[in-house]
């Protein structure tokens, strides 16, 4: 089941926007629950952790749609956000709240189900956890904090954003258990989650949080290939 909000103060482009959701839906065989606010202030009043995709019109009354998108990642960190508007000069100020998908005005058909179909599997990443037992203790990860995995001999190094674990195996069981596009083996000995690649250097990955992965040599292009196809995804 996924979840929507609309949000448009515009009762033509409300009615649009719900019966490309209706048809978008039935096509891809996907239940959903969808409601629809008039305001950025009902929205937030309103507002459910569990929302999955905002479809957010920029420009409304009071509180436009920017200020909204903000507030909302206050709230909460993982829901996809879709700006509707009629004046594309916005789409820089979206990556602030993340927000990588903007729609033009008349949302047409194809355009909404490309990127409704692009948050879907967004959705599902950042839904996926692995299992790993380390010192007989069970422990349930979520991929989307893995910043990259390390293996020296049999012994696996799991980084996350907040801690590391330690567990015996090989690299290629890991990767087969987290089976994630986002994540590239950038050398014999390392598996990077791209999401958390700040920068590329010669044969260094920089990570968001300054720590350095090595790239082997003859994995470079590929891997700086793949980095930049996933900036790029986020910019269409």
């Amino acid at each position: 089941m996924i979840k929507i909000a609309i949000c448009e103060d515009e009762k033509d482009q409300q009615e649009l926007l719900k019966e490309h959701i209706y048809q978008i839906f039935k096509e891809l065989s996907i239940k959903y629950k969808l409601e629809i606010f008039n305001s950025g202030e009902a929205l937030l009043e309103n507002y459910s952790n569990d929302t999955d995709v905002i479809l957010l019109d920029i420009q409304m009354g009071q509180i436009n749609g920017m200020d909204t998108a903000r507030k909302i990642r206050t709230l909460d960190n993982k829901v996809e956000i879709i700006f509707i508007t009629s004046l594309i000069e916005y789409a820089l100020d979206g990556y602030e709240v993340r927000a990588y998908r903007y729609l033009i005005k008349p949302v047409k058909y194809e355009n909404l189900k490309e990127n409704i179909r692009n948050c879907i599997k967004e959705i599902d990443i950042k839904n996926k956890y692995i299992i790993v037992k380390e010192q007989g203790n069970q422990i349930k990860l979520d991929i989307n904090e893995i910043t990259y995995v390390e293996v020296q001999k049999e012994t696996i190094t799991i980084h996350t954003l907040n801690d590391t674990y330690k567990i015996n195996g090989t690299m290629t069981n890991i990767e087969k258990k987290i089976d994630c596009s986002r994540f590239f083996r950038c050398h014999k000995s390392f598996l990077v989650n791209l999401e958390h690649v700040k920068s590329i250097k010669q044969y260094v990955l920089v990570l968001e949080n300054s720590e350095e992965v090595p790239v082997s040599r003859y994995r470079f292009k590929e891997t700086k290939d793949k980095f930049f196809d996933l900036i790029e995804a986020k910019l269409c």
